[in-house]
């Protein structure tokens, strides 16, 4: 008796699951997997070239270059953890608005073992493997926080 009043209702489920499968796998049918060609690599390309483009009102169009990331930005990204993705702070000190000479000579400091702060135990092994290009570079970039 129970079987006849739930059959409906697993008969309707069965259906509504089949035609979602079924419509599924004809979704499966229209994915264009292959490679692009050369020519659809250039019309992307073509596309995105525009964006590097500035219209200067008087003066035309004047090409201009892309401005590479600085390469500290790539290093500072460990430095973020503690003192915050734009500098402001966080576990470890502000370095937002410190100069390059200051940021550089903490790090030779840290670097060389010497105690700066409450924290230098921390920076020591953080600073012990920086090259003096790794220590400019990570300067230059917090300069810019």
């Amino acid at each position: 008796m129970k079987f006849y009043s739930c059959f409906p209702t697993r008969t309707l489920l069965f259906i509504v699951i089949s035609l979602m499968l079924f419509a599924l796998v004809g979704c499966m049918d229209s994915v264009d997997a292959r490679p692009l060609t050369a020519a659809q690599k250039n019309a992307i390309q073509n596309r995105i070239t525009p964006f590097s483009i500035v219209s200067v009102k008087g003066e035309g169009i004047v090409q201009v270059a892309a401005i590479e990331d600085l390469p500290g930005k790539a290093k500072y990204a460990v430095c973020s953890a503690c003192h915050g993705a734009t500098g402001g702070g966080g576990m470890g000190p502000a370095l937002a608005g410190q100069t390059v000479e200051y940021i550089a000579g903490r790090l030779r400091s840290y670097k060389a073992g010497e105690t700066v702060g409450p924290q230098s135990g921390m920076m020591w092994g953080q600073a012990a493997n920086l090259s003096e290009t790794d220590i400019q570079d990570l300067a230059e970039y917090v300069k810019t926080l």
